[in-house]
């Protein structure tokens, strides 16, 4: 699995599209005086319709399950109201392989006017040409944002700079932020006498040590190896990073830099760091719920997330989706949230002090949007559509819109400075402060994830001592390199 096929999983897992409403948020935020300048906007001859896939924020869905939002169908009313003429068409589809759609559709010069485009894959892995270089955009005012020098003035400058293609181009507007964290049951740690969330290892554990001498069990959930190594692996390797990302070039860690890193030693039990901390996280997971240390994820996430809601453990490690999950089924304590905290040499002889707490995630989450070019949409092609297209982006490309929008759906925080989270996801908005740079292993093979997933679950639940866990790690990490040296035809050990 692709970093941003698992990005994607992060995104779709359990339900959190899934929204509480909010219908009149829109419309509060636009009463309040935040209206942007309009007399500044371009003024373009060039009238028809602007098509925009908005991925998790499209409103008014038709889909099956979809979330009934508002927010941008507010946001295309009013561009509509100043911009006579011009309409903005939602795309309203459902894609089981969106990167294959965006492909056929770009080959075909169909693709949509404005689109969800993942920093990485504009950057790596779809086709060159078939979005916007917004660079030179970027360094220009926004028509519609005040006290600017420039587009890029007003943009969160972390993920401005961390999703930069490596030939010095921007391809989206990014806006929203999806992460995880530790959410835990404000009373139960009341009740166990914790007055502050935990900022630390230490803390976390004597937080956990509290609750069991309370009676009450820590945490509720199956550690999810796919996200837990990031957070460990991202700090025992942070000064190793260019060494595995730079085998081929492209952003983050590719398939290929994997099995090179794996091949060489580096990512693999050979390097003590790779293994040096199950034992450590263990000792967490031993004051979880024991029933689901060892299963699939998929088979116990409604009950462990029952579990939590129903106050039968005190933390549940999820998404910045969780807080509107939550709300749903009418959570009747106050929720907390805070970030996995930062280990220290103390804590383990591998730890370099780097804030990992936003390992898992990033700027990967629904507000980011491509511009499409001549070359994928021949629509582009039309005197004065490209402005026209382009001022619809500034229009959606502000602290102002990217607020409204985000909050409305409530499951990812917005990024940009001035902006305000939805109640529950400020820790997620700090985490957006955190560089990219994430180390994990499971892209060189599709089954290198779910096998080491289960020796895992073995490991956590005492069936499998960390000798035979090493061995069995080591085993899957070699096949997972040979797999993809002979389906892709290479030479490990040969980068650019």
């Amino acid at each position: 699995m692709s970093e941003k096929g698992d990005q994607r999983r992060l995104l779709s897992r359990r339900t959190m599209l899934r929204a509480t409403g909010g219908a009149g948020m829109a419309g509060a935020a636009l009463a309040m005086g935040r209206s942007p300048r309009r007399l500044q906007a371009r003024q373009s001859q060039w009238q028809g319709m602007i098509t925009f896939y908005a991925q998790a924020y499209t409103p008014n869905s038709q889909l099956e399950n979809a979330v009934q939002l508002k927010a941008f169908q507010t946001v295309a009313d009013e561009y509509q109201q100043s911009h006579p003429g011009v309409t903005i068409q939602f795309i309203n589809e459902e894609f089981p392989d969106y990167g294959q759609t965006v492909r056929v559709k770009s080959a075909g010069k169909e693709l949509w006017d404005v689109y969800w485009g993942q920093w990485g894959e504009l950057n790596g892995t779809f086709p060159q040409g078939i979005a916007r270089d917004l660079t030179e955009d970027f360094a220009k005012p926004n028509p519609y944002i005040e006290g600017g020098a420039t587009w890029q003035d007003a943009m969160n400058p972390t993920v401005v700079n961390e999703t930069v293609a490596p030939n010095g181009a921007h391809y989206n507007v990014n806006g929203d932020y999806v992460g995880t964290a530790f959410f835990y049951n404000m009373a139960l740690f009341q009740q166990a006498a914790i007055a502050e969330a935990p900022t630390d290892w230490p803390t976390l554990m004597a937080a956990s040590q509290k609750l069991k001498d309370a009676g009450i069990i820590g945490a509720t959930g199956v550690p999810d190896y796919s996200w837990f190594q990031r957070h460990f692996l991202t700090d025992f390797y942070a000064g190793d990073y260019q060494a595995i990302a730079g085998c081929d070039g492209s952003p983050a860690i590719s398939a290929i830099d994997e099995a090179n890193a794996i091949q060489q030693g580096l990512l693999s039990t050979n390097d003590p760091r790779f293994m040096g901390w199950w034992p450590l996280y263990k000792q967490l997971t031993d004051f979880w719920v024991q029933d689901y240390i060892s299963q699939p994820l998929e088979t116990a996430a409604e009950q462990m997330r029952n579990d939590f809601v129903a106050g039968k453990a005190a933390m549940y490690y999820s998404g910045s989706w969780t807080p509107n999950e939550l709300k749903e089924l009418n959570l009747e304590f106050d929720l907390g949230s805070f970030s996995f905290p930062t280990l220290t040499p103390e804590d383990s002889e591998h730890a370099t002090g780097k804030d990992t707490s936003g390992a898992v995630g990033g700027p990967n989450a629904a507000y980011q949007y491509a511009m499409a070019t001549p070359e994928s949409n021949q629509t582009m092609e039309e005197p004065g559509k490209t402005e026209a297209v382009l001022d619809w982006l500034h229009f959606i490309g502000t602290p102002r819109v990217i607020e409204m929008v985000a909050n409305e759906l409530g499951s990812f925080a917005p990024t940009w400075p001035g902006t305000k989270p939805a109640a529950g996801l400020e820790t997620f908005a700090e985490q957006a402060n955190n560089e990219l740079d994430s180390v994990w292993v499971g892209n060189s093979s599709p089954q290198l994830g779910p096998n080491l997933q289960r020796t895992f679950g073995l490991f956590l639940s005492g069936n499998s001592d960390i000798d035979a866990a090493t061995r069995d790690v080591q085993r899957e990490l070699d096949r997972a390199a040979q797999d993809y040296a002979r389906t892709n035809s290479v030479e490990l050990g040969q980068c650019q």
